[in-house]
């Protein structure tokens, strides 16, 4: 899928993004492929592809799963080279350039999501982008929804962020924490933490879509880009969070 708008403005220089959407996962919780469930017609994949194109992506790719389905709604795909083990190959798989547009990638940032977000939109979307844009040093940007930064529905700059994560997945690193180690991240404060609940099992989809309001409805506050670390630091050996 493509769009044709601009780059995200925010404190610093303009930045041209794509979108990534993975869409790999086991569904193990969920009982079926959660890619492909349907949410008032639409299909999750779908909406998270259509949030990113709305919010300026001038691409979006469907990393993994079932490659046919999703291209029958419309949507590009390309393979996770690493199917079934976890999330960090896949993430590395999205900052990867597609093959046949290498070159167009240089510079530009990619703004990945999960696809289990039913309440996604863009106005979620663009601040995050906005606040890698804003510090030129940054290699991550991801929302602060006061735990912990959401790594996977963060925006990256592939040139930097990818060879780090390249090489914690090679040498065997599974958990997407640990494998940002050594990063600089800018955590982005402010958003709506609805927007970005994931739902990984029937009862969760069914809360989150109950109460879910048109698009536009409770906007958040203006959100605050802040960097809290200047280096993520590898969590405890123990912590196999994502």
């Amino acid at each position: 899928m493509t769009g044709r708008a601009g780059p995200v403005v925010g404190a610093g220089p303009p930045i041209h993004f794509r979108g990534a959407v993975l869409t790999g996962g086991a569904s193990r919780r969920m009982g079926t492929d959660k890619a492909l469930l349907e949410i008032g017609g639409r299909a999750l994949a779908s909406i998270a592809a259509h949030a990113l194109l709305d919010a300026g992506a001038r691409r979006v790719d469907c990393i993994g799963g079932d490659l046919a389905a999703l291209r029958g709604l419309g949507l590009q795909v390309r393979p996770d080279r690493h199917p079934g083990e976890g999330p960090l190959g896949a993430l590395a798989d999205a900052l990867r350039p597609p093959p046949d547009e290498a070159a167009a990638w240089v510079g530009e940032a990619v703004m990945v999501l999960t696809c289990d977000l039913p309440l996604i939109d863009a106005a979620t979307i663009a601040p995050i982008v906005a606040a890698l844009a804003a510090d030129p040093e940054a290699d991550v940007a991801a929302p602060d929804l006061g735990a912990r930064p959401q790594f996977l529905s963060a925006a990256y700059r592939p040139d930097r962020a990818l060879p780090a994560i390249e090489a914690a997945f090679d040498g065997g690193e599974r958990a997407v924490r640990r494998g940002l180690h050594g990063l600089r991240v800018v955590t982005v404060a402010g958003l709506d933490a609805r927007r970005l609940q994931d739902a990984d099992t029937p009862s969760a989809l069914a809360a989150l879509t109950g109460a879910a309001r048109p698009s536009g409805a409770d906007r958040p506050g203006t959100a605050v880009a802040q960097v809290d670390r200047l280096r993520w630091r590898r969590p405890p050996a123990g912590d196999r969070g994502g």
